[in-house]
Formats: C-alpha cells, structure tokens, sequence
C-alpha cells in the first residue's frame, strides 16, 4: 500500500527581503495534519542598467544623463560627483546610477563630460544651411569684413556677423603682453601666440589662463629680453583641430 502527501504552505512571500516565516501544513491521508514552521530569505534580482547623454556642451544649463534599467520602469537614482544635482560648468563628472527598488538592485558608474561648443554647431548658429553651402561660414571666411576670419571669431567666442577690434598687444613693466578672453574647452581649435622683432621669422609665445571660467582670460608675454626690445610685434594663431 502506498500513501501520497500534499501540503498548503501559508504565509508564502511575493517580494524580495526577508526573513519571512510562515507555515507548511501536509497531510497524507491519516489522522492530524501535521504541520511546520519556515523561515526564508529572498534576493533581490539584478537589473541591468544603461547610461547615455554622457558627452554634452556647454550652453550655461544643467546637464543631466540619461538611465534606462533592464526590466523598464524602475527608480534609479543618479548623483554626479557624489551630489544630486546636475552639473552646469565645463569639466568632468563621475556620475553613478543606483536602482531604488523593492525587489530589484543594479549600478552603474561613468564619466560626463561638458565641453565647449563645436565648430560645426558654432557654424548652425550663426549661419544659414544656404551660407553654409555658399562658403560664408568657411574658416577663412570674413563676412563681417573686420579682419577676423571666422576660425579667429569662433576660437575669441564672437560673433561673425558684427565687426569687433581683434585683440592687440600692449607694452607693460613686464615687456609686450597680449590678453584675450575665450570660451573654455572648445573642441574646434588649437590656440598659439608668436612674437618678431624683424617679420622674417616668428618666436612661439606662451599662453597661460590667467583667470578660469566658462570664459577664460588668457595672456601671451613677450618679456623683451631678447632681440630689439624697440621693435616687437606679437600675433595670435588659431588652427583647426585635426
């Protein structure tokens, strides 16, 4: 003869933690139902999460990432640099993405990176589709005629479309200084300064940034300390990035 079992398990869990008790009752068939207690754990699943929006450009804005989370719909908190509020200035984030969920867990950690407006951007703001065709926007283009190209107006942070006094070099206790102000981490240009006494060859100028910002102020010297301190030019040079 053989005898078959069945049990009811009240009590049973649906959502992830514990512990959780409750109780199992079987009976195979003959007098009391015999019954037992349990105690049980339950994980969390793990999500997957994804994260996008992590290269941005600077506009004076805030500049938030994007999470998704596999499964969908599940809270996930994000801090940059350890502070929940999206960063606005140029630089370099360590954002990290947690899932706030009952019964779900996953993170995810990168880097958001605000730089500086781009050439071609640049160029959409301040000149049609047609223009752009035409070549009015070209770097070596000048179509508001002040002696500017517009490589020069895009790397100075000006506009194309309005006559500005190109920066110019001053002399000072400290020899032939040159400042300019520009906007930070443009990806577009590269930036060098030279001097001459004589205009048959040029000498490199250092820059150094003087003051930080979203807007740099820069300055290029010419101590003087060499060649005909009497007779000393200076120019900026500005060259697309490769």
């Amino acid at each position: 003869m053989s005898l078959s079992t069945a049990g009811v398990i009240s009590g049973t869990p649906t959502t992830a933690g514990g512990p959780f008790t409750g109780t199992v009752t079987a009976s195979n068939g003959i007098g009391t139902p015999a019954t037992q207690d349990f105690s049980i754990t339950i994980a969390k699943g793990t999500a997957v999460i994804t994260l996008g929006g992590l290269s941005q450009t600077y506009d004076g804005t805030p500049k938030s990432i994007t999470a998704g989370s596999t499964p969908g719909e599940l809270t996930i908190d994000i801090t940059y640099g350890g502070s929940a509020t999206p960063p606005t200035a140029h630089g370099s984030y360590a954002v990290s993405a947690v899932v706030n969920d009952d019964n779900w867990q996953g993170s995810a950690s990168d880097t958001l990176v605000i730089s500086g407006q781009s050439l071609a951007s640049w160029r959409t703001q301040y000149f049609t589709a047609q223009e752009i065709l035409d070549g009015l926007a070209d770097d070596d283009a000048d179509p508001d005629g002040d002696g500017q190209k517009n490589l020069a107006e895009y790397a100075l942070g000006t506009n194309p479309r309005v006559r500005d006094a190109a920066p110019a070099p001053v002399v000072d206790a400290n020899g032939l200084t040159l400042t300019f102000t520009r906007p930070k981490d443009l990806p577009g240009v590269d930036y060098a300064a030279e001097s001459t006494d004589n205009l048959s060859g040029w000498n490199p100028v250092t820059l150094e940034v003087i003051g930080d910002g979203p807007v740099q102020t820069v300055r290029a010297r010419d101590p003087l300390s060499s060649g005909n301190p009497s007779r000393r030019m200076m120019r900026l040079i500005f060259s697309p990035t490769p």
